[in-house]
This record gives structure tokens, sequence and C-alpha cells, in this order.
């Protein structure tokens, strides 16, 4: 018996699909593996001539997934074109080097007329330091900034020598420690001065300028000084000036007289905002307490801290025609330029350093009050803070 569907046409069991009439998606690409090469073109190629009719029935290609995307006839590169740098990790450093490098030039650039102008001030104020003043102190043991230095702060009590020396103040630079240690002694400290005998040390600044100076204070401590810089009466305002005044805290309330009227000036406790004139009169009280040598000693100190922690502040670069011009006029060192730039960095680098006073007892001697030397024992033991010993 025959069956009903002979006569039916039997459905393939596949179906044929051929070039051109459907288009490769891009998830059919990720699951061959592969991605297609350039359509032949119908006129004929890797699979022969187009079939008659004028429809295009060639079979796309395809090329591995891991071939190289730069050989011709790879979709999305064309031939002969240049591949696409890549960030390497060592360019970020190299372009910060770059803009460093342009930023501290153009810094130079801008800067370099006040350091000129600042240059000639201390030039004037070098040649200030005659051969005997040089001869007492002692030579740096390399760079600065690496070995560090001991510099003599003299403070005057007039324009120009002949003065009294109203401060006396050692200064130690230490740049491994990253510290800058301070070491004051009392004006009124009795010592031996070489020819006048037992005298006030305030008194050395008087007979024989910085030489002698120098050479009392060295005897006396035992400590090498390396640089030194006198500061004439005028000079300590011109400098707190030039720097914008100087913010700093006022432990208890002082007064003093100034001016020949003799008017009452009151610092009271706190915050306060020196300019040259008032930071003067501050730093010159000395009898607010009952050991006001020795307290007027803490004041010079902590005051000249603040001014230097002001002075290396980056804005005052600026600052340095003024600096120059208003502060060097009224100093004698022999410091250059250049030491100048390397102390500035060691205090701006630094620290709290160690604050000294060679305090000794209060006293008279030949009708004067006089500071009697501390013992041995205190006195070596000030001194070895200082050195950070």
């Amino acid at each position: 018996m025959a069956r009903q569907d002979d006569d039916k046409p039997r459905a393939k069991p596949y179906k044929t699909y051929r070039g051109g009439r459907t288009r490769r998606t891009s998830l059919d690409e990720e699951l061959a593996g592969a991605r297609p090469t350039r359509a032949q073109t119908p006129t004929g190629g890797a699979h022969g001539p187009a079939p008659a009719g004028g429809r295009s029935e060639a079979y796309r290609t395809y090329r591995p997934a891991d071939a190289d995307a730069s050989a011709p006839g790879t979709p999305g590169v064309r031939s002969g074109s240049r591949r696409r740098r890549r960030l390497r990790w060592w360019h970020a450093p190299v372009l910060l080097v770059l803009v460093l490098l342009i930023a501290g030039v153009a810094l130079a650039v801008i800067a370099w007329p006040g350091y000129h102008k600042f240059d000639r001030a201390v030039d004037k104020a070098n040649a200030r330091v005659d051969r005997k003043t040089r001869a007492q102190l002692s030579a740096d043991d390399g760079w600065i900034w690496r070995r560090g230095t001991t510099i003599a702060l003299f403070g005057l009590d007039a324009a120009g020598l002949p003065a009294h020396s109203d401060t006396v103040l050692l200064m130690r630079f230490d740049p491994g420690a990253r510290r800058v240690n301070q070491l004051s002694i009392p004006r009124d400290t009795l010592i031996d001065i070489e020819g006048y005998g037992q005298q006030k040390l305030t008194q050395a600044m008087w007979y024989g300028g910085p030489a002698l100076a120098l050479k009392c204070l060295k005897d006396y401590t035992g400590i090498p000084i390396n640089h030194v810089m006198v500061v004439g009466f005028q000079g300590f305002p011109r400098l707190v000036n030039s720097v914008g005044g100087i913010d700093m805290y006022v432990p208890q309330t002082v007064a003093t007289t100034a001016g020949s009227n003799q008017r009452l000036v009151t610092f009271e406790r706190g915050m306060h905002h020196f300019d040259g004139k008032e930071a003067m009169l501050y730093v010159r009280i000395r009898k607010a307490y009952t050991n006001g040598d020795f307290t007027r000693a803490r004041r010079q100190q902590a005051f000249v801290e603040a001014l230097q922690k002001k002075i290396v502040q980056p804005h005052n670069i600026t600052r340095l025609p003024e600096i120059g011009k208003r502060f060097m006029s009224g100093v004698s060192t022999d410091l250059t330029t250049a030491q100048l730039l390397e102390l500035a960095f060691l205090k701006w680098r630094a620290g709290a350093g160690s604050k000294q006073v060679l305090k000794g007892e209060l006293g008279w001697y030949e009708g004067q009050a006089v500071v009697f030397p501390p013992s041995e024992e205190a006195r070596q033991k000030a001194i070895s803070r200082f050195l950070g010993e």
C-alpha cells in the first residue's frame, strides 16, 4: 500500500547558506575565533569567478584572531598605516622632569634681577669685615649644607662702631640632625679681655671691634667659630620691615620706655605683630623681671627663631632686593651670597633646635652689676647640647 506522502517533496535534513546573502555578526566572529578579511570582489577571488546572474556568491575567507593586525587586508587597519604609539611607564617621570626644568628656568629668569641686587649688597657687607676679624674665624669643613657651620651674631647698640654688643648669640647649623641650635651669652658676663683685664663681655666690641669680641667669645666658650655677622642698631628693624613684620607670642606682659620723652610702651601677653621699631624695643627690654639679662636672652632667641622662619618662606624670594638694600647696608659679615642661601635652605628644612643660655650668678664687681660665669660643669653641659654632642 502506497504511502500518502510519497508524492510530497521531502525536506532536506540541512540548510545550505551561500556567502553574500547574510552578514556575519561580531558574535559569529568571536565564536569562530577568527576575524574576516576583505571580501572578495565580484569579478573573482580566491574561490573562482562570480556565478552567472550578476549576483556575487563569493565566499568570505577568515584569518586567525591572533594574526598580525598590521598586515594588508585586515579590517579596521589600512594598508601602510602607522601603528598608534602606546604610553610607556617611563614617559610620566620624563614629562615631570621636563615640567620641573621649565619651571626652574622660568623662576630663575624672574628671580635673577633680585638675586643680582642682593649679591651686590652682600659684597658690600663682606668688604666691611677686616683682616683681623677674618683671622679669628675657622674654615668650614666642606659645604655648609652638608657639614654645617657655627656663626657668631652680634647686635650693636649703635648704628656703627665703636659700639657695645647688646646681643651675643652663637648659632649652630647642623644638617645631619636637621637642627639650628642657639647659645646666648649674657652681655654683662664678666670675662678676661686681653689688655683690659676683667670686664663685661659687651665691652670687648667697644675696645677692639668684632676681632676682639670674637677672640673673647672663643676663649670663654672653647667653640670654634666659622662665620660672623655684626648687625648695627638700624639693621635689625630694617630686616623686620623688609619681610613684612613678625608675628610672635608674648608669654608675659612687659613694658619699657621709648623716645626722648620716655613714653611707656607695653606689650600685653598674647600674639603680636611686630614692625621694626616695636621689635627693637621688645628684644632690648632688660628690667622686666628680676633676671633681666637672662630673660632678655630668651626673648632674643625666640625672636630670632621667628625671624628666620619668616625669611625662608618661599614668597620672600621676591623681597631679596629690599632685604639687600635695607638690611645689608647695616650688616658686616663674611658670609657670601651662596652661603647665605645654603643657610636659608638648612633653616627651611630644620626642625626645632635647642636654645641654651650660659646663665651665671648675678652680682657686683667694682661698682657694676655683672653676671659671674657659671660653674665649669654647667658651662660644658650647655655647650655640649649646643654642639649636639
